[in-house]
């Protein structure tokens, strides 16, 4: 049985919209091997999110694969060993999806290089944002083209990564549907140029910038609604020295860019920012994931979970 480790991720981190995304510490394993008819078990977090079936995310992945090296006939035994909140904006059904596509792979004699799996796992997921970090680690900045992705990867260092998460889902058909077919010209011009100074900043280490860097005007205020208390969320953490904050994906996690020796007490009062507006919700101090999808002994043992901050 093939094991693989993959990286929750947090996309757009403000102005970023479907382009940019984050590799986080917190995973899932998707362990795979070959098997005579679908099997799907899935452990740990949010067990009743999550398919039990073909349809899930992993196993769809797994099976593009095998019909893509000439193993049209491949079933699988699929076990997910979970500690990503499902739903919740953190990648989890990208990080399922990679996990399935690098498993096949490694199980099938790695007949697809790494460039078709990256391709591979970003056409499946429909964006590049959650499933390139997923696979590669770190930061990635990616767009689709006719002939495939074309993405930058970066390694922020010296950062740590706090998250709130709210004790409810935001679907991201729902998330979609909360944004206006057209935003006015200026709105545009904002993000721009904060898309262009956040990636600066994380490239550069000045993170000084990000309080202005991460403002967006092209998906967070139309899902505002969908995510109560969440200008109370990011004012907490920006008031406990957060370098900037925003909406971690669709939702309703909220995300902040903190400095090494304060993510603990940004993450606590994040929470209870969230606890203060009738949300219950969970908080971790997370690392940038540098590593992205990898390949593990299967030792039969859940994948790292992180406990909440108290």
């Amino acid at each position: 049985m093939i094991s693989v480790r993959v990286p929750a991720t947090s996309a757009n981190l403000g102005p970023g919209f479907d382009a940019v995304g984050l590799a986080l510490s917190l995973s899932t394993r998707i362990s795979l091997d070959r098997s005579p008819e679908p099997v799907v078990e899935v452990r740990g977090t949010g067990v009743d999110l999550i398919p039990h079936g073909p349809e899930h995310p992993a196993y769809r992945a797994a099976r593009f694969v095998a019909e893509m090296v000439d193993e049209s006939d491949a079933h699988f035994h699929l076990i997910q060993d979970n500690s990503i909140p499902p739903a919740r904006g953190l990648g989890g059904s990208a990080a399922a999806l990679v996990g399935g596509a690098v498993a096949a792979n490694d199980l099938l004699g790695r007949a697809l290089a790494a460039p078709d799996l990256l391709n591979l796992v970003c056409e499946l997921d429909g964006h590049p944002d959650n499933a390139a970090p997923a696979l590669l680690g770190g930061l990635v900045i990616g767009t689709l083209t006719p002939e495939g992705i074309s993405s930058v990867r970066l390694e922020p260092r010296n950062l740590k990564v706090a998250v709130a998460v709210p004790d409810f889902a935001v679907s991201t058909t729902a998330a979609r549907r909360a944004l206006p077919e057209k935003v006015p010209h200026r709105d545009a011009v904002f993000n721009v140029g904060r898309s262009g100074l956040l990636l600066g900043a994380l490239a550069t280490g000045e993170y000084h910038l990000l309080r202005v860097a991460m403002q967006d005007r092209l998906h967070q205020p139309y899902r505002s609604h969908l995510v109560p208390g969440l200008e109370s969320v990011i004012e907490a953490a920006l008031a406990q020295g957060a370098y900037g904050a925003s909406l971690s994906g669709s939702g309703p996690t909220v995300l902040a860019f903190t400095p090494e020796r304060r993510a603990s007490r940004i993450a606590a009062a994040m929470r209870e920012a969230f606890e203060e507006s009738g949300v219950e919700a969970k908080a971790w101090a997370l690392d940038v994931d540098l590593t992205g999808a990898r390949v593990e002994p299967p030792e039969g043992v859940p994948s790292p979970g992180l406990a909440p901050v108290t």
